[in-house]
């Protein structure tokens, strides 16, 4: 039987204009071949150039990339460099990135990306080109004293859950129980403070599920590594395609699977419906202390577009909750610290949960 305890209080936790030579005859414009004189060495000159530029940009934390071991490297204000290796947690090392330095980095970044970042847009989320391909948050002034950065390494390929029982970060109950979750197309919530490995931890989910499913993965930098021979993978573009707009559309592209890679806004009610009207078997992460916490934290997104968010369709379509969470005393730095079947609502309209395993 699953447990009432009690409520819980929510966790705080290019345009192509209609003189383009590519403009096709069938929309009323002849298309028109590109010059004979267009020079396609050029353009492949400038962007050696710039990966050029780049690499060099890049030198003061390439020791960094480069080692296996480096899961994230920050940069400070004060240009101190901070990495986290795999099992050590958080050390500062004796490099240092000085303003013009860090700068001429983030530029660089952005042009790749084709966005800008300077005192107007002084954010900017993005991700290095390869053979790098970090998931890169910056900042400048003047929101900040000085250039600062986060930068996340991906995965050098997917963990099996097989890996995580060997690391001692799940059990062998625990990875049957949600080999069989993943099987039986329930709907998995992936919780866990950040940088606790939940997107890697989705990637071996993903790897379970089978091949002759139709995979549709949502995200806002591509992190979920999927090797389903039919799959769509989606960007969402701040201004461009929200991730409302994603999920909508997502039921359109005909999925077996909806993948999220986070619920962080109002769109965790589109989820719910998309998952709950033929689209079941799906894997989402969010931000969330535990697993009680982590289905206060969808309330909470949803009461963002619509008051009072739909409990009882929230505990309705997730099936199981899984949290990880870092833990130093652990060797593998991190661990499973949570896996829960939804049993539905108690009385008092709290979460009825029942441990798995």
């Amino acid at each position: 039987m699953g447990s009432c305890t009690g409520r819980h209080e929510p966790s705080d936790v290019s345009r192509v204009g209609p003189k383009s030579p590519f403009h096709n005859s069938l929309f009323g414009t002849p298309m028109h071949r590109a010059p004979a004189t267009m020079n396609l060495d050029h353009r492949t000159e400038s962007q050696t150039r710039r990966a050029s530029a780049l690499e060099s940009a890049l030198g003061p934390v390439m020791p960094f990339l480069t080692d296996d071991r480096v899961v994230e490297i920050l940069l400070n204000a004060d240009g101190a460099i901070w990495v986290e290796k795999a099992g050590e947690g958080l050390v500062r090392t004796a490099v240092r990135m000085f303003k013009g330095d860090s700068e001429r980095m983030l530029r660089l970044v952005a042009a790749e990306m084709l966005v800008e970042i300077h005192a107007q847009k002084p954010s900017l989320s993005a991700k290095l080109p390869p053979p790098w391909a970090g998931r890169l948050q910056a900042a400048i002034p003047p929101i900040v004293d000085a250039p600062v950065f986060a930068l996340r390494k991906p995965a050098r390929g997917v963990i099996s859950l097989d890996a995580y029982v060997e690391r001692r970060i799940v059990s062998a109950a625990q990875r049957d129980a949600l080999v069989a979750a993943v099987l039986a197309h329930d709907n998995i919530l992936i919780g866990g403070g950040t940088g606790s490995g939940k997107t890697t931890f989705a990637n071996a989910l993903v790897g379970v599920m089978a091949e002759g499913d139709r995979l549709h993965i949502i995200e806002d930098t591509p992190e979920i590594q999927c090797a389903a021979p039919n799959r769509l993978q989606v960007l969402v573009q701040p201004g461009v395609h929200s991730w409302r707009d994603a999920i909508m559309a997502a039921m359109r592209f005909r999925p077996d699977r909806i993948v999220v890679g986070e619920v962080r806004d109002g769109s965790a009610l589109e989820l719910l419906k998309a998952w709950n009207t033929g689209h079941p078997g799906g894997v989402a992460t969010i931000h969330a202390n535990d697993t009680r916490a982590m289905l206060d934290r969808v309330c909470q997104l949803i009461e963002e577009v619509v008051h009072p968010a739909p409990r009882a369709l929230v505990a309705q379509t997730i099936q199981v909750c899984a949290h990880i969470r870092r833990d130093p005393s652990h060797p593998a730095g991190r661990r499973l610290s949570g896996l829960d079947r939804v049993v539905g609502l108690c009385p008092d309209g709290s979460w009825n949960l029942e441990r798995i395993a």
